[in-house]
């Protein structure tokens, strides 16, 4: 059963201010709905690097805002009311983001932020929150389902912004939103969280010189973390605010896509670990959907999910986005080519679980 954390349940003293007619609230003492691995600190701050981190947030009032901390530079997307706004950005130390100013209309809203970035952009911390109304209950804003999904680039949304295949890599044309990911998770009707990060791989990631990598730079060891961007930072499964329903595993790109290629074994061997150490770690037979992106892995991974119990394969390799409309940069696909990407895992993804489109 999903359920919301307790956010204001984490610290005895509350950190609640009021100020010209306006409340602030510590980002632990605010009720919102959360999705996604962050830590919660002494201050009353929460903070996390992963791609597709997003918070809703149901007050009353006419403005809301955020005191925010950034490592580097991210980022964010944001809905108003399910209306797509334009993307703002979190940089420095201690800015303050405004999320929704109108004094025409004082009702009920719901604000949805979504770290669009992936953790090599930064780390984000959020302090608190300020409103001239008041943060209603989130209880009701989760949805019934949730997937997890692990991978790379594909995953991070690398390029979906993007207009062609001959342009570099930019943050700003980086959005998760447009993932086959986030698509599938909205065709389910379900929450989501992404565990991904570009050019790294299962066993390799890209461009190294050895047919492995060290095993703490690879999506194996950062799976387990809290933050993608901390060795050290290991994610309690038990305690957890979210329990993934199913997984989605998008991992081969990197592995395969220069030499040398790891063995097959090699990578075969990796990918039973990486499933059995998260069924483990769940504590539950979770089913677990390998999509698989390099050719060079197709039969290796088709092999593997025959021998392994509510496991299956979406086979994405070939043709399914065209080379010049569907490609953005690096030529990674678009939002376009992720579309396409979208329809298959969906397809093969109900067929796993025997989940129905959400109404």
């Amino acid at each position: 059963m999903r359920h919301i954390l307790p956010l204001i349940m984490l610290f005895a003293a509350s950190s609640c201010c009021e100020q010209g007619g306006n409340t602030t609230l510590s980002a632990t003492d605010t009720p919102m709905h959360i999705e996604g691995r962050y830590a919660s600190l002494d201050d009353g701050s929460i903070s996390f690097d992963w791609s597709g981190v997003y918070i809703d947030i149901h007050f009353t009032g006419t403005y809301l805002a955020m005191d925010v901390s950034d490592t580097k530079r991210n980022f964010f997307n944001l809905t108003v009311d399910g209306t797509t706004q334009d993307k703002f950005t979190t940089e420095g130390d201690h800015s303050t983001v405004v999320l929704f100013d109108n004094k025409e209309t004082r009702g009920e809203h719901v604000i949805r932020i979504q770290k669009a970035t992936e953790a090599e952009q930064g780390q984000v911390t959020i302090h608190s929150f300020t409103t001239d109304g008041e943060i209603l209950s989130a209880d009701d804003l989760a949805l019934p389902r949730h997937i997890e999904f692990y991978g790379d680039s594909l995953t991070c949304g690398y390029g979906t912004e993007s207009e062609s295949g001959d342009e570099p890599f930019k943050p700003e044309t980086e959005n998760c939103c447009y993932t086959y990911a986030a698509l599938t998770a909205a065709h389910f009707g379900a929450d989501y969280n992404l565990i991904s990060h570009s050019g790294r791989g299962l066993v390799r990631n890209y461009g190294d010189a050895e047919s492995t990598s060290e095993f703490t730079t690879t999506m194996s060891s950062r799976a387990f973390r809290t933050f993608d961007e901390v060795v050290d930072s290991a994610w309690d499964f038990q305690t957890s605010h979210y329990s993934p329903d199913a997984i989605v595993i998008t991992l081969g790109t990197n592995d395969f896509s220069t030499q040398p290629h790891p063995a097959k074994e090699v990578y075969v061997e990796g990918y039973r670990k990486l499933i059995d150490g998260l069924r483990q770690a769940w504590g539950k037979q979770l089913p677990v959907l390998c999509v698989v992106h390099s050719p060079h892995a197709v039969e290796c991974v088709r092999d593997m999910v025959a021998t392994i119990e509510n496991c299956a394969m979406a086979d994405i390799s070939k043709d399914v986005y065209n080379r010049t409309t569907d490609l953005g940069a690096s030529e990674h696909p678009n939002k376009f080519g992720q579309a396409k990407m979208a329809k298959i895992v969906i397809a093969e993804f109900a067929a796993l679980t025997g989940w129905q489109a959400a109404e």
